[in-house]
């Protein structure tokens, strides 16, 4: 039996949405999938079943029975240690929708879920099944932190609790009895702080990359700090955010992005902008706000190598481009986001803006607590946080019942009472939006309003 201590360092990305965080502003990721009722295979556990699957499976992502133990004073980044009392039942939580089921009903609650902060004392993921659904459909919310996953990781890990036919897959038990490794104690934290002044761990080198010029992206680096130090035009849903959330979601056909994509050669990403920024101008319209020409729009983009996939961490950087939202037709607009993003592309800014949260790696974890507690944002200088993440382009199982839908939900940021989260899954893209609805009443107006540019950009895909 080992009884050495276990610990693992968060990075200081990952510990920055743990500085960043505050009771108002949860920074999890939280995801709603939709199954149908039934196993397609006899005998098949249906999702209502997840909770066995999550147990057969829960050795192959340890971090699921890990927990936060933070370090006296700051004096470095909190860490991962085992959970000694994990408890699976305590994160995979059960709900029922009152009579009739219906769509409102499942939002207010997802919505109730989200905006509760997960319990820092414990693993930070859960998992909440709904059932009392209209038509016998089975909805799992998911919920993970950002310290834990980033969007590209957390699709990793739930490719080890989805399967990708009705027959499930059933891993190899594991050797031994999970048992809980031995949580260090704060002198075996700090005391290799007081005698090592070399790197904190071997992927660490000497000196911050940013400091060695080869090959830098210069000319992203100088847009991206123009960015950060050019007060962003705020918008009306740019203020101070409470606690309540509110939301609602979209579907669109894929096939119409990917018309774009081939008629106009531009990305998909771009068509997706697209749509974002003509909803935008017409719910401006609508309510009768001044339309600006351009919101400026934060677009996460991961970093993480095929030599990376599989590992949990953040390794996402990202663009802040500026979408044209004033009196453009759809085909104008989709111009000049194909020239914005291909410049930005050009310079490299996505890169340069990941050797520059390469520096937090040297900056002292105090230091970073209070930038997270100034800031609060790592996201400053945008309006608003648009988040597309590629999913797989099958139908996905989980005991044998088929995912129907996959509804994506940002954390809100400080300062941004508005998100959008887009995922593609088995030919359509899913909107998730999420809003504070003491700044945003509205947010059915704005899903309204992209249903319409949706609507257009498929038109306009046919036309071409």
């Amino acid at each position: 039996m080992n009884d050495q201590p276990f610990y693992e360092p968060l990075s200081a990305r990952d510990a920055w949405f743990l500085y960043a965080e505050r009771p108002q502003t949860p920074l999890d990721l939280g995801t709603v999938y939709v199954f149908e009722g039934e196993a397609q295979v006899p005998g098949g556990r249906g999702a209502l079943g997840v909770e066995e699957t999550i147990k057969e499976r829960i050795h192959l992502v340890p971090r699921y029975r890990q927990r936060i133990h933070r370090v006296p004073l700051n004096l470095a980044h909190p860490v991962w240690v085992d959970d000694p009392n994990f408890d699976l039942g305590a994160h995979v939580r059960r709900e029922v929708l009152p009579p009739p089921g219906d769509g409102a009903a499942l939002r207010k609650l997802v919505m109730r879920i989200l905006a509760r902060p997960l319990d820092m004392r414990r693993p930070l993921w859960e998992m909440t099944i709904v059932t009392g659904l209209r038509g016998g459909r089975v909805v799992i919310v998911n919920r993970a932190h950002h310290a834990m996953v980033d969007g590209v990781s957390s699709v990793d890990i739930l490719t080890l609790l989805l399967d990708t036919s009705p027959e499930p897959y059933t891993p190899e038990p594991p050797a031994d009895d999970w048992k809980p490794r031995p949580t260090p104690t704060n002198w075996q934290l700090i005391r290799p702080m007081l005698w090592t002044f070399g790197p904190a761990t071997r992927s660490r080198t000497k000196v911050p990359a940013i400091w060695n010029t080869t090959n830098l992206p210069w000319t992203g680096l100088l847009n991206v700090f123009h960015k950060l130090v050019t007060p962003r035009p705020d918008l009306f849903f740019n203020r101070k955010i409470g606690p309540q959330r509110t939301g609602r979601g979209l579907k669109v056909p894929l096939s119409a992005f990917k018309s774009l994509k081939d008629h106009f050669g531009c990305t998909v990403n771009d068509a997706v902008l697209a749509v974002v920024s003509e909803g935008l101008h017409r719910w401006f319209v609508g309510r009768g706000e001044k339309v600006p020409e351009k919101v400026r729009v934060f677009c996460p983009v991961s970093v993480r190598g095929d030599d990376a996939r599989g590992r949990g961490g953040n390794q996402i950087s990202g663009m802040v481009l500026e979408l044209p939202t004033g009196n453009l037709t759809m085909e104008e607009r989709l111009r000049r986001i194909k020239v914005t993003t291909g410049d930005l592309k050009r310079t490299r800014q996505a890169v340069a803006a990941d050797k520059l949260a390469g520096l937090a790696d040297w900056a002292p974890p105090t230091l970073l607590v209070l930038a997270g507690r100034l800031m609060s944002n790592p996201q400053a200088g945008a309006n608003i946080n648009v988040t597309n993440i590629p999913g797989p382009q099958f139908p996905l199982y989980s005991g044998g019942a088929q995912l129907l839908e996959v509804w994506p939900f940002a954390p809100l940021y400080p300062s941004m009472g508005l998100g959008v989260a887009i995922v593609s899954y088995n030919g359509d893209a899913y909107f998730g939006l999420t809003a504070d609805p003491g700044i945003v009443p509205d947010v059915e107006q704005f899903t309204a309003r992209l249903r319409e540019a949706g609507a257009e950009c498929a038109a306009l895909a046919t036309r071409s």
